[in-house]
């Protein structure tokens, strides 16, 4: 194998790598920007160590409507009008609020 050869292989590997890291990173914020919430629907996620009522408690602190549970009691679906929902429910105590469209595998239970 040539100098020349060598130095091309070295590339291709890194150039595999890069593309990795690359694709990696926008999947990453494609994600996070198509789980940000933008309807009045929203998934909230609260911390699983709590009661099975503490959702619907951070819902009602932060003004919204409990709509569904989820396929945890940590997980629900709640609705409001207002625009800054999402703000009031993590101030509230939930940890993610996420699209309610995307989060359709946190709502089946397991049968």
């Amino acid at each position: 194998m040539t100098f020349e050869a060598a130095m091309h292989s070295d590339q291709a590997e890194i150039s595999g790598g890069k593309i990795l890291i690359y694709f990696i990173i926008f999947f990453c914020l494609f994600l996070s920007v198509a789980a940000m919430p933008s309807g009045r629907f929203v998934v909230v996620v609260t911390e699983p160590g709590e009661p099975a009522g503490h959702v619907i408690d951070v819902i009602g602190t932060a003004g919204g409507s409990f709509v569904a549970p989820g396929a945890f009691s940590w997980i629900a679906i709640a609705y409001s009008d207002a625009d800054n929902f999402p703000a009031r429910l993590r101030r509230s105590g939930a940890l993610f609020v996420l699209n309610h469209a995307l989060a359709v595998g946190c709502l089946q239970k397991e049968s």
